[in-house]
């Protein structure tokens, strides 16, 4: 085996690069121009992945095998996109050849379909991410019958050619644009592979001028089924009637046409994620499906000196392909450059090592509001959300947290693979991959959390119940609770999206199915991480039955939520809920608290739809189950958390009541970043959308602000998203003043630009307010000595209840009750072990006693 050599971020093929690189491939007779390009699978190992200089449609359905590019699924529309060239706009030429034929030892002639290139693929955004998954270019290709074609549709032309006995063919095409705006000229020509005879040829000198954007080749021309729906698939099946299995191999481009884009390859280090709590820092690094041959090893430097240094090392995970670095003793006070290095090795004994760099971010304390984004549901229908994105990142948040739907079962096409096995583990990964890709500026050098909801594991809606299987596979089975994908396919979710989370205190539930749930302290605020539909009832057969066809969805007005209030019903889950509890005692590193969970706790939206249909009410609401709820809200309460969410697709700010209007925390629904499916909050009656309410469950509800989807939608992808009120939200927790300040912004706005903000935003609500019970009756004020930063428990001798537990602003503060009589009054100060206890005290109606504490 030749020794093997090692370069840096490029990845060498035979002839995809100039300069220092050709120096690294000696066989070379000459340096060919830096926009030519080959492919190298035939030095490629056996595996699913086709490398980082492509994109292939669906990722499942492609494998390197035997040095070849195959399509292992006789399916319409699949395609591969170079990533690393495209043709530009203006005078010039295009060269491009390709062998292709059909797996096997059949020949082509005995076949269906049809394969080639597809030349000019742009899509509605013009970006040539966005233009991978919904672009459309100029077809030249092979159809299996016989016949060499340029163009779509009617407007083709095309000629025959005799396949009899051939095995393989060579297609190699000619594109030139004349300077001055003239007609754009085209040849295609099919050639034998094995000894170059000319079997036919089809020119074309009748296009148009402006040819430009992606180059792919296609297996099988056709439309691609967008959706991830029962339809979808019926269509799918229909068209892979006449569809057919290829493979390609030693894709050549080339000509004054082609520009070079080398810093678009993506992959094998496609994106990271990190979180930093109690000095401890945990990244996870999602990797490609590779070869058993090659190198499943990242590692994580820092710099020492004028070297790297190896801090950390960590395999691949086989089924998430997330490799999980891990560092103990952190140090949180200083800003830290990294680099994630991993190796490529070709069947020739290359390697060719990837960086993927970033900084650690120093926890920032309290020297500045904490800044948490808030991202949610995004059906990618604007993918890559370019303006998004950079808007986000103009913002420069502290953290981000996704909360849930980070994908939809249609993301990118090609419907949905539920067969739980590894096609379905492979179809996520691609859905995940263009979340990573439209973020990853913004997660390598920021922690993040990641917070799957029910549609990231293939539900429109989850009612998890502790990890049991669901009855069946179809919707209907998923209001009876479960889940309906493997706990194979679950935990890979798990681990792609929450492997650098915190360490969770849960344990696996049932099936095995992972906990992802716990605690993340960063900026003086302590978080808990929630997954709250993972462990929630299922309301079918369990709940009175609806009249409306569906389980979840009630429609009869004569609807009494008492009767859905019913003992044994779960939410957040037994073991989760005693996680909950305890959190609200750990006060060490944190002066506010907040919760991060999929969606907010209570049944704000009236209208679903397209149809804007109006229901009573509906059980995939955290609204419901009721007890196990308001035992939720009180324990948020507590400690005076706010909650940020997602899920809703209608962006508002609400204060949760349990027996009152605003007697307990406030919440932020965060926009959906592309609507699938828009709600609206149109109370019966009229009035609104803000004031005082109650919420289909009964609860007291207060709407602060709202920004409903408007009524009529405009066509045009960007425009379709903005009348629906697609965006991001951002949360400043600022632990010196105590305030909370939730900003919200549609889609394409300018976050930098004053007035652009959704109509009744920003918001700026009091730690207080999380508990804005009304006050019965006033403990003496606390003058406090010996402790710099107190918690203060307020315990209630009469039930053995905390009331409330808060970092104190300062040291002097007369703490509020809800009822007279006498309470334990607890300071503690985590930070320094320090504790004093006054029991006794007597809480009194305005009360003007003063209690001094010496604590030291």
């Amino acid at each position: 085996m030749p020794t093997p050599q090692v370069t840096r971020r490029e990845f060498i093929s035979e002839a995809a690069v100039a300069g220092t690189a050709l120096a690294l491939a000696p066989r070379l007779a000459a340096a060919p121009a830096a926009t030519e390009f080959r492919s190298n699978w035939h030095v490629v190992p056996d595996r699913a992945w086709a490398g980082p200089e492509f994109w292939t449609n669906p990722l499942q359905d492609w494998r390197v095998a035997g040095g070849r590019l195959e399509l292992v699924k006789a399916a319409p529309a699949r395609n591969v996109h170079v990533l690393t060239r495209e043709l530009a706009a203006g005078a010039g030429t295009l060269t491009m050849q390709v062998r292709l034929g059909r797996p096997g030892t059949e020949g082509i002639a005995g076949g269906k379909g049809s394969a080639g290139f597809n030349v000019g693929v742009v899509g509605p955004l013009k970006e040539y991410r966005n233009s991978l998954i919904f672009g459309t270019g100029l077809n030249c290709g092979l159809r299996a019958r016989g016949e060499l074609f340029i163009g779509n549709g009617p407007e083709a032309k095309s000629a025959p050619v005799a396949l009899a006995a051939r095995n393989a063919v060579e297609l190699r095409l000619e594109l030139e644009t004349p300077a001055g705006g003239g007609a754009t000229r085209l040849r295609l020509a099919a050639h034998d592979a094995a000894d170059g005879t000319l079997l036919a040829a089809v020119e074309r000198a009748d296009l148009p001028a402006a040819i430009a954007g992606n180059l792919a080749l296609v297996a099988n021309f056709g439309a691609a089924p967008m959706g991830g729906g029962a339809a979808a698939g019926a269509a799918a099946a229909k068209a892979a009637a006449n569809a057919d299995r290829w493979w390609f191999a030693d894709w050549r481009i080339g000509g004054s046409k082609v520009a070079a884009q080398p810093d678009r390859a993506f992959g094998p280090l496609f994106f990271n994620q990190y979180t930093l709590h109690a000095r401890t820092l945990k990244m996870a690094v999602q990797l490609p499906p590779l070869a058993a041959s090659d190198d499943r090893k990242v590692k994580l430097q820092v710099r020492r000196g004028t070297a790297w240094a190896t801090v950390a090392e960590a395999e691949q995970d086989p089924a998430g392909r997330v490799a999980l670095l891990r560092v103990e003793n952190w140090d949180d006070t200083v800003d830290v450059p990294y680099r994630v290095t991993g190796t490529l090795r070709t069947t020739d004994g290359k390697m060719t090592e990837h960086v993927l760099a970033g900084t650690i971010r120093r926890d920032p304390g309290a020297s500045h509001p904490l800044a948490v984004a808030d991202l949610s549901c995004n059906a990618h229908f604007a993918f890559p959300n370019t303006a998004a994105a950079a808007s986000v990142l103009k913002l420069n948040p502290d953290l981000v947290a996704f909360t849930g739907d980070q994908y939809y079962e249609s993301t990118g096409g090609y419907g949905v693979d539920r067969s739980g096995g590894e096609y379905s583990m492979l179809d996520a990964l691609r859905k995940w991959l263009m979340h990573g890709w439209t973020w990853r500026e913004l997660t390598k050098d920021r922690p993040s959390v990641s917070i799957p909801d029910d549609h990231d594991v293939y539900h429109g809606n989850l009612w998890g119940q502790g990890g049991t299987k669901a009855p069946g596979s179809e919707p209907p089975a998923e209001a009876k609770g479960g889940y309906k994908m493997t706990a194979d396919f679950v935990n890979a979710v798990h681990r792609m999206q929450t492997a650098h989370h915190p360490d969770s205190p849960g344990k696996p539930g049932e099936q095995g199915i992972t906990a992802y749930y716990g605690p993340l302290t960063y900026g003086r605020v302590s978080f808990a991480v929630l997954a709250d539909r993972q462990y929630k009832s299922g309301p079918d057969g369990k709940v009175p039955a609806t009249t409306s066809g569906r389980a979840d969805h009630v429609v009869d007005p004569k609807f009494d939520p008492k009767t859905a209030d019913l003992p044994g019903l779960e939410m957040l889950g037994q073991a989760q809920t005693a996680f909950l509890r305890d959190w609200t005692k750990d006060w060490r590193g944190a002066d506010m608290k907040a919760a991060i969970s999929q969606t907010i706790f209570t049944a704000m939206a009236t209208h679903h739809g397209p149809r804007d249909e109006y229901l009573v009410a509906d059980y995939d609401t955290n609204a419901w189950p009721q007890t196990p709820r308001n035992a939720a809200v009180k324990e948020l309460r507590r400690v005076f958390a706010f909650h940020l969410a997602g899920d809703q697709h209608l962006p508002a700010i609400v204060h949760y009541g349990v027996d009152a209007h605003r007697d307990a925390g406030v919440a932020f629904a965060s926009p959906a970043v592309n609507n699938l499916y828009f709600r609206r909050f149109k109370p019966v009656g009229g009035g609104g959308p803000t004031g005082d309410f109650r919420d289909s469950f009964g609860h007291p509800l207060t709407v602060i602000a709202c920004a409903n989807p408007k009524q009529e939608i405009r066509p045009g992808v960007l425009d379709a998203e903005m009348d629906k009120s697609a965006g991001f939200g951002l949360v400043r927790f600022d632990t010196v003043a105590r305030t909370i300040s939730v900003e919200c912004w549609p889609l394409l706005a300018d976050p930098l630009q004053a007035g652009t903000q959704f109509p009744g935003w920003p918001v700026v609500v009091t730690q207080s307010a999380n508990y804005a019970r009304k006050a019965a009756a006033q403990l003496p004020e606390l003058r406090i000595t010996g402790m710099a930063k107190p918690v203060l428990e307020v315990v209630d001798e009469a039930s053995g209840e905390t009331v409330y537990g808060l970092r104190l602003p300062g040291t002097t503060w007369r703490p509020p009750v809800f009822a007279a009589g006498n309470y334990t009054v607890r300071l503690t100060e985590p930070e320094t072990g320090k504790r004093h206890e006054t029991k006794g005290v007597k809480a009194e109606a305005g009360s003007t006693a003063v209690l001094r504490i010496a604590a030291g």
